[in-house]
């Protein structure tokens, strides 16, 4: 037993929802097997002591003891529940058990005279569709538990067979990622970027491209978080710095000078101490000015949280290389954040660019960023043209630098052809 919530812990939940399973299955029954996360617990503990987490934890357990059909009741880790809780073949009985187990732990907790809410993730299987056994519906619970926390918690999601894919994918990708660079299976692509003013030719952005023998092509939104979590994303990133300067020197020794090579970093790069003085060796070893590369960031919490992230890109602004804030207008982009990031270029996302060449909201939108933008000394490139009409208004509006499948789709090294790539 948990001598905490009095509830039995992880080695009885097994045991019991066993028990329980079989139940249900004499009596021809469902049942619902949830597993409940208390959302940023943590902090909690934090600011108000372990001593009022631990009640908060006792009063949770109490109140999922006593939720309306539960047959089983757990405290299987620091913050996390286990309820199983047998249900009709009605498929809103099982939605009605999960939403009351939701309310059961987040109803307000009295707190000297104050409210205290608390949220929740929930990953929900469901007896007899999602496992047979006691091992397999938790299991389960855990990889919709999963999918519940990545998709930013306070929510509540039940086990699908695409989690099963989804995880085995991300397994194998893991795996592969490691040897992934001494095996020579990552390349980069190019895609041109070009001036409104002229037509010519500003630079490139570099796009890493992994095609995996097994695998077959892994977007990097696959693998770059894994890359990310796993801590590979610094030798990777090493890499794609060095091989896009390699590249753009030898366009360099063709006569091809002053073109702009960018690169998209992490913020998991930015932490690491050894970063900037990466970046600026690689110039030098190169014999690349420091402005012939830019740093594409995303806007990112964590990159807001870092001060050795901004110092590192404030560092190396100071230092002559640029600083490009990329998908602007997606997940947390504000034009507030500009003023704390020293960017010297706005890429405007293409899902605003897409809508441009009608009567839209984007089109409002984009005419208004650029012109507020440019008041604020930035520069302005549009991603993601692929229409006339998009680069005539982009144009018209003063809009400095454009890329996309209109101009040109990413190139290979070897199918560069610096005297046809102009925009006219």
């Amino acid at each position: 037993m948990d001598a905490l919530t009095g509830l039995p812990g992880r080695k009885e939940a097994f045991a019991q929802l066993e028990v329980a399973v079989n139940a249900v299955r004499a009596a021809g029954k469902r049942m619902v097997v949830a597993l409940i996360d208390l959302d940023r617990f943590h902090g909690l503990n934090e600011t108000k002591g372990t001593e009022f987490g631990n009640y908060v934890l006792s009063m949770i357990g109490k109140r999922l003891s006593e939720a309306r059909g539960s047959s089983t009741v757990n405290r299987i880790g620091g913050n996390t529940f286990l309820v199983a809780m047998p249900v009709g073949q009605d498929e809103t009985q099982s939605l009605r058990a999960v939403e009351v187990i939701k309310n059961a732990v987040e109803r307000p907790i009295e707190v000297d005279g104050t409210e205290l809410y608390v949220t929740s993730s929930i990953g929900a299987t469901l007896y007899p569709q999602d496992g047979r056994t006691s091992e397999q519906l938790i299991c389960r619970a855990e990889l919709a538990l999963h999918q519940s926390k990545e998709m930013g918690g306070n929510r509540a999601r039940f086990y699908n067979t695409e989690d099963t894919r989804h995880l085995n994918r991300r397994i194998d990708i893991e795996a592969a990622l490691r040897p992934a660079l001494y095996l020579r299976q990552f390349h980069l692509s190019y895609q041109p970027v070009y001036r409104t003013a002229d037509g010519g030719l500003r630079g490139f952005e570099a796009l890493i491209r992994w095609v995996h023998p097994e695998l077959g092509t892994v977007e990097p939104s696959e693998f770059i978080p894994i890359a990310e979590h796993n801590g590979l994303i610094i030798p990777i990133g090493e890499w794609v710095l060095r091989e896009a300067c390699r590249m753009l020197a030898s366009l360099n020794a063709n006569g091809a000078d002053s073109l702009i090579m960018g690169i998209n970093v992490s913020p998991h790069q930015l932490k690491d101490p050894t970063f900037s003085r990466t970046v600026l060796h690689t110039l030098k070893e190169y014999g690349l000015p420091p402005e012939a590369l830019e740093l594409e960031i995303t806007e990112h919490s964590s990159l807001y949280a870092s001060d050795a992230a901004i110092t590192a890109l404030s560092w190396l602004r100071a230092a002559g290389v640029r600083v490009a804030l990329d998908d602007f207008g997606t997940g947390s982009s504000s034009l507030a954040n500009l003023l704390q990031l020293p960017v010297q270029c706005l890429k405007i996302d293409k899902s605003f660019i897409g809508k441009i060449d009608a009567d839209s909201a984007e089109r409002i939108l984009v005419e208004g960023i650029i012109q507020l933008v440019h008041k604020l000394g930035l520069e302005v490139l549009a991603e993601g043209v692929e229409f006339e009409e998009q680069y005539s208004r982009l144009r018209e509006w003063g809009c400095d630098y454009v890329q996309g499948y209109l101009l040109s789709k990413p190139m290979e090294l070897g199918a560069l052809d610096l005297s046809v790539i102009r925009r006219s």
